[in-house]
């Protein structure tokens, strides 16, 4: 079921009428695809299957009762389990904001998992006891002089705090979802993809060759043996941004791990101080690995695009607000937001602060308050140390240039590297968008790879973290 299949049910055609914010459409824009293939691993997970059941159940019952048929309980209550395992997975991404997609798409259901009679009994009981939210989806085609886009949109659900909390008293929550549920990820079929808008893949010849490298890197990697306590990696996605009409796919284009959520080593921390799993403890091959991380890989890129070099000799964000974590943390944030932004942040708006939050979170680090960090204040010290940053919002190199700019520049230097890696040397290696995560023996040549395929891009030479070989250490 592709996002801009037709097949819809009457009552959603009016849906794309409502208004959404630009960040909410690109958490919407980036809702993983519902599987509704997960099955209960422990028995938490059944009691909170035949908990939900008990609680709302089917509506519309035969002949007054809930269930007719013993077997008619157990498909709505698989249902259900397949629903909120795939429902906490996308609350533990971070790029969805939890939304979640669904096929409404009646022949999709094939009924070897779940059918659509069950799971359209599960959505429309959770939908009245406001266990979860949704976005309604809309048609790809439309009659003629029928208003509306010419692309659809999947159906998006969110679990709501009242389904997290049921979830939580039988102990399964986002973090841990991988440890109750027995998962049966699908990797998808399309390699390249569009969003910022939505749009079907064309196949044309450059189309065919950025999805032949993908297919490489993904037909090698699956010949090497990965080891992790919770990661699963069935291959990448590359997905590009901004389409219009006559596109160079010269727009984002990062490298994706399938499948996003809990179980993606790109949203695991490189360490953690409270012993949890880390992306540090993934062996290749038997072999422990080292990240290998581009510093300040935007506003190097910046830097160059603007015909300068970023001072590789020291670290372009410390001590620009105050000598603490949270300090530097808070104007890295703002400078690479504002590379997010069409001109540089001026206020901190409610989804600003929530994903700065969210960063530190994940950082350890807390004591951010707004109003000891003003803006205004962020703007000037940060124009202090970096003064080129004015120019942002205006026309470089010819063009206003936008977040997609650096992201593709960025990811064509990774990409490259990695096929260097894999065709040249026989090195697998794992992207984390501004990082590469090799065997600890390929330290050097993966260096060496990343400095070339960066310098080739941008024409100046980046500043790696770490610097020196960790077998010497």
């Amino acid at each position: 079921m592709t996002e801009n299949s037709d097949n819809w049910e009457p009552q959603e055609r009016p849906a794309w009428q409502s208004k959404t914010s630009r960040e909410e459409r690109e958490a919407l824009d980036n809702a993983p695809l519902a599987t509704l293939r997960a099955t209960p691993g422990t028995r938490e997970a059944f009691m909170l299957m035949g908990d939900l059941a008990e609680r709302y159940p089917r509506p519309q019952a035969a002949k007054g009762k809930s269930y007719a048929r013993h077997k008619t309980l157990v498909d709505y209550v698989n249902a259900g389990g397949a629903f909120v395992a795939d429902l906490l997975v996308a609350v533990a991404g971070d790029r969805s904001e939890g939304w979640l997609m669904c096929s409404h798409d009646k022949g999709a259901f094939t009924g070897q998992y779940v059918t659509w009679r069950m799971f359209d009994g599960v959505r429309t009981a959770w939908l009245e006891a406001g266990l979860i939210e949704h976005k309604l989806g809309y048609p790809g085609r439309l009659a003629f002089g029928n208003p509306g886009p010419t692309s659809g949109k999947l159906t998006r659900y969110r679990a709501t705090t009242r389904l997290l909390e049921i979830a939580a008293k039988h102990g399964i929550t986002p973090a841990n979802v991988l440890e109750h549920f027995r998962f049966e990820f699908v990797m998808p079929s399309e390699l390249i993809r569009l969003t910022s808008p939505p749009k079907p893949t064309p196949d044309t010849p450059s189309v065919a060759k950025l999805r032949s490298d993908v297919a490489e890197l993904n037909a090698f990697f699956a010949k090497q043996t990965l080891t992790h306590p919770t990661i699963k990696h069935l291959g990448w996605i590359r997905i590009f941004h901004g389409y219009t009409e006559g596109y160079r796919w010269d727009k984002g284009g990062r490298l994706y791990s399938q499948p996003q959520g809990p179980a993606c080593y790109q949203n695991l921390p490189e360490t953690s101080e409270a012993g949890l799993p880390t992306r540090l403890q993934m062996h290749i091959n038997g072999e422990r690995v080292v990240e290998i991380d581009i510093s300040s890989s935007y506003l190097t890129i910046f830097y160059a695009l603007c015909d300068q070099q970023l001072d590789s000799n020291e670290d372009a964000y410390a001590s620009i607000l105050g000598p603490t974590a949270l300090d530097r943390h808070v104007a890295k944030f703002w400078i690479n937001a504002s590379f997010g932004n069409s001109k540089l942040l001026s206020k901190w708006s409610k989804d600003v602060k929530r994903a700065l939050e969210l960063q530190l979170a994940k950082k350890g680090l807390s004591g951010f308050d707004p109003k000891l960090y003003p803006m205004n204040r962020i703007k000037e010290k940060v124009l202090e140390r970096h003064p080129l940053l004015a120019r942002w919002g205006g026309e470089i190199r010819g063009r206003v240039r936008d977040y997609g700019d650096l992201m593709y520049i960025e990811s064509e230097a990774i990409i490259g590297a990695m096929l260097t890696l894999m065709r040249e040397h026989q090195v697998p290696s794992l992207p984390v968008h501004d990082s590469l995560i090799v065997p600890v023996s390929k330290f050097k040549v993966a260096k060496e790879a990343l400095i070339h395929h960066f310098r080739k891009q941008t024409g100046v030479v980046p500043r790696l973290d770490p610097e020196e070989d960790p077998e010497e250490w």
